[in-house]
Order: C-alpha cells, then structure tokens, then sequence
C-alpha cells in the first residue's frame, strides 16, 4: 500500500471514529434517545432535498450566467442555511409535543447532522460528492492539483485538513441547530438570523466562494479557509452555549 493509500485509510478511519463515536458516548452513556439523532438526520434530509433542488434551479442558472462570483456564493449560502434549518424549525414543531428536547437531546440533534455528513465523506469512494454541481469544475481543478502533492504536504491535505473540517463542521452543525432551540427555548427570534448568517459564511463564502473564486488551488488559500472555519466556528459554538446556559436545566 502506498503512501497515499494508507493516509486516505487513516483518514476515512478517523472521520468514521469521529462520526460514531460521539454518538455512542450520548446514546449508551448519557442516555440521549436515538430518537434524537434520528430527527436531526432527518430534518438534515429534508433540509438537503430543497437545497439540491434550489442549487439547480438558482445557484447552477447564476453561475452559467456569470454573475459576480460573491453574489452566487452569497445566494448558495443562503439557501443552504434557509432550508436546512427550515427543516429544523419544521421537526421541532412537529414533535414538541411527543419528544422532550433536553440540554443533552439538543445537542445530540445537531451531532447527528454533522456525524452522518463525517460518514458520507469517510464512505465517499469515488469522490463525486460535487458532480452534478456549479462546484464540479472546481473540485476536479482541486483534485488534479492534489494529486501532485507529496511527502508531509500530503499527510496535511489528506488528513489534518479534511478530519479538522469535519470536526470543525460537527460544531458548526451543533451550535446553528443549537440556537434554533435557543430562539424556541427564550421566545425570541434574534438566534435565528445568526444561525443563518453562518451559514451564509460557512457554506457560502468560505465553502463556496474559496472554491469558484481559485483561492484553493494554492496554498495560502487553504490555510486561509481553515482559519477563518476555525474562528467562525468558534464565535458560533461560544455563541451557542453563553445564549442556552440560562435554559441549561430546562426542556422544549
């Protein structure tokens, strides 16, 4: 096995761990209800199918139209986070009444969002997450680049940066679901737009604005995407927990 070969196991390896693992240690040890992660799967599902379907009816029609790159981001950003956590908001009304969201369940909701996209990219084998997508000729641009990487270079590609992603993205997932409970949970509105303007930044300026823009086909622009994750993420999830320590003992 070569030495690409073997990073990509360790890899794949890592993020099923990452994936499984916090959803073990919630389920068998602080006894969260699979019911949980189920609705936050769901609701992700959900959320994803008007998204694929936007993307194709709005994002891909902007973009073959050259509109200013940032607008498309912006746009792609937007409707990600408008039906992702849509659905969110739809699930919790729907089952307020027969499931009990505690501190431990909210959590869990949003654990599970990110966990199962950990799986899909860990199961992902023909890398053809992007095909159908404006982000195809992009990420095939990316992975030609790639494949000329070597040496400790590729260790940092192949596995810090994808394994940091996910992780990053769990709490990413974990504190914009979060705060939607947070909005339920105090009976304000203020939470939501924060969790959508995440989103905004998250899937549209550095997930997707990095990408059609170039700034990933160098090196400082990957570590440059990474920081600026790494600082929203941790904004958002400071954000998250400060905003539901008052309602920490209570449930939706």
């Amino acid at each position: 096995m070569n030495q690409r070969k073997q990073i990509d196991f360790l890899s794949k390896t890592t993020l099923i761990v990452i994936a499984i693992g916090p959803i073990l240690y919630y389920n068998q040890i602080e006894n969260v209800p699979l019911k949980a992660f189920i609705l936050g799967t769901g609701s992700w599902g959900i959320g994803l199918i008007f998204k694929m379907i936007t993307h194709q009816l709005i994002v891909v029609r902007l973009s073959d139209r050259s509109f200013p790159q940032i607008i498309v981001s912006f746009t792609n950003g937007f409707l990600s986070g408008l039906f992702e956590l849509g659905a969110t908001v739809a699930v919790i009304l729907l089952v307020k009444d027969k499931f009990v969201f505690d501190y431990k369940a909210i959590i869990s909701f949003g654990l599970a969002i990110g966990s199962f996209e950990s799986l899909i990219v860990a199961l992902n084998f023909n890398n053809n997450l992007m095909k159908g997508t404006a982000l195809e000729k992009t990420t095939e641009a990316m992975e030609r680049r790639l494949e000329k990487v070597k040496g400790i270079k590729l260790f940092i590609y192949q596995f810090i940066f994808p394994v940091a992603e996910r992780i990053l993205c769990i709490f990413l997932h974990i504190s914009t679901r979060g705060l939607i409970f947070v909005s339920f949970l105090s009976k304000t509105i203020f939470p939501i737009p924060i969790a959508l303007l995440v989103f905004i930044i998250a899937d549209g300026i550095l997930g997707y604005y990095f990408q059609i823009s170039g700034k990933l086909l160098t090196d400082k622009g990957f570590a440059k995407l990474y920081v600026n994750l790494f600082i929203l993420t941790a904004i958002v999830t400071t954000t998250f927990f400060i905003l539901i320590l008052p309602y920490k003992n209570s449930a939706l």
